[in-house]
C-alpha cells in the first residue's frame, strides 16, 4: 500500500499540526489561519480535507467550500470567475478548482496518484503548503472575480502598465524639471 490514513497522521503530527479524525474514516479534517483569505463565512480561517483513495494509491488535499459563487449570477461574472481559477492554475503548481453548479460552491483540490511510491512527509507538507499559499496569495484575484467580474492581468499586461507609469512619470519629470534640469538620480 503506497499509503493510509494513519500514516498522513503521524506526518501532520510529526509536524504539529492539528486534525481530526472519525475513526475509521479514510479522510481527516484540518484547518490554518491565513492573511489574506477570507472564508465565506468572512473568517481567514481554510478548512482541509486530506484523503486517502483506491486503497491509498490516491491522495486529494482538498479546500471544500472555500469560496461561494451564485449560479444564477450573471455570466459575466461566471465568465471572469472561470478565466481567474484557470489564469492561477496555470500560474501555480499542482492545484485545481472544481465549481458545482448547483449550489455554487468553489472547491481547491490538489489530487495525485501515489500508485506503487511512498508517500513522503515532505511531499504531503508541501501540498498542504502550496494550496494554504495558493488560497492565501490569490485571494483578492478570486474575490475580485466573483464580486466584481474583474480578472488578473498577465505578466505582460502588468509589465506593459508599469512601463507606461514610467513612461508618463518620466514625461511628468521632464515638464517639471525641464529637459535639461531634470535630476539625473536613476528615479523615474
Amino acid at each position: 500500500m503506497a499509503t493510509s490514513i494513519e500514516e498522513i497522521k503521524g506526518f501532520l503530527t510529526q509536524e504539529k499540526v492539528r486534525y481530526q479524525h472519525r475513526e475509521g474514516a479514510n479522510y481527516l479534517h484540518t484547518g490554518f489561519t491565513l492573511k489574506r483569505y477570507r472564508n465565506p463565512e468572512k473568517e481567514n480561517k481554510l478548512n482541509l480535507f486530506i484523503a486517502v483513495e483506491e486503497q491509498g494509491e490516491f491522495i486529494k488535499i482538498g479546500a471544500p467550500k472555500a469560496y461561494k459563487f451564485d449560479p444564477n449570477r450573471n455570466s459575466f461574472n461566471k465568465l471572469a470567475l472561470f478565466q481567474t481559477l484557470l489564469q492561477i492554475s496555470h500560474m501555480t503548481k499542482m492545484a485545481q478548482f472544481e465549481y458545482d453548479p448547483d449550489d455554487g460552491d468553489i472547491q481547491a483540490i490538489i489530487e495525485f496518484p501515489l500508485e506503487d511510491a511512498k508517500l513522503t512527509r515532505r511531499q504531503l507538507m508541501r501540498c498542504v503548503f502550496e494550496l494554504t499559499d495558493i488560497m492565501d496569495n490569490y485571494h483578492e484575484h478570486i474575490t475580485d472575480a466573483i464580486k466584481g467580474g474583474i480578472t488578473p492581468e498577465t505578466e505582460r499586461q502588468t509589465k506593459s502598465a508599469f512601463d507606461e507609469f514610467i513612461r508618463k512619470r518620466r514625461e511628468e519629470r521632464r515638464k517639471e524639471f525641464g529637459a535639461e534640469g531634470a535630476p539625473d538620480d536613476g528615479r523615474a
